[in-house]
């Protein structure tokens, strides 16, 4: 006699983001100020810092109406 299987046999699919990088939201200040940050992190090569501002941006932009 076998043994019940004790776990999910499918594979595990991690999620997919609909977009790598938000855009900012146009006429908003707070947006504007975000993707400039990100700009600068990423012309200095601090890619820690441009993810920072991603996840920023997309957080504020997704308060927008």
């Amino acid at each position: 006699m076998t043994e019940p299987t004790r776990y999910d046999p499918r594979p595990v699919e991690p999620p997919v983001w609909p977009e790598r990088e938000p855009a900012p939201v146009a006429g908003c200040a707070r947006c504007a100020g975000l993707a400039a940050s990100r700009a600068r992190a990423r012309d200095r090569g601090d890619m820690s810092a441009v993810t920072d501002c991603n996840v920023l941006l997309r957080r504020h932009r997704d308060a927008h109406p």
